[in-house]
């Protein structure tokens, strides 16, 4: 069995790959010759609210608040809940979504990095 500690380095991996992928292609975007693919602009607001989102989703999974770690039906009744409050009150702009993820994964990043890396999980293992 795979302890929480390395699935969490993990994690911080896979978060960081997807922070360099989404900054790439943002930049190969910004400098290509076409113009009708000029890049999105970044959505302060959008990354606030993600990076918060980020790090409360891995929050709550460390906690396993509601059970989302040891139950797979709450975690999945969770994420769909979650789904649900980002299409129903979050602003569809393509900006706003870009940003949003883009602060998703780096809250992600940072959260990982301070519980996982440098410091021990929170929670009950």
């Amino acid at each position: 069995m795979v302890s929480r500690r390395t699935k969490a380095v993990a994690q911080l991996g896979i978060a960081v790959l997807t922070t360099v992928w989404m900054v790439s292609m943002r930049r190969l975007l910004r400098s290509s010759d076409d113009e009708s693919h000029e890049p999105t602009p970044l959505s302060p607001s959008g990354v606030a609210v993600g990076w918060a989102w980020g790090i409360g989703q891995v929050w709550a999974y460390d906690r396993d608040s509601w059970g989302v770690r040891t139950s797979r039906r709450r975690g999945m009744a969770v994420s769909l809940v979650g789904i649900g409050v980002q299409r129903r009150l979050l602003p569809r702009t393509e900006s706003f979504q870009y940003s949003f993820g883009l602060g998703r994964v780096l809250g992600v990043v940072v959260y990982r990095t301070w519980y996982g890396l440098l410091r021990p999980l929170p929670g009950d293992d």
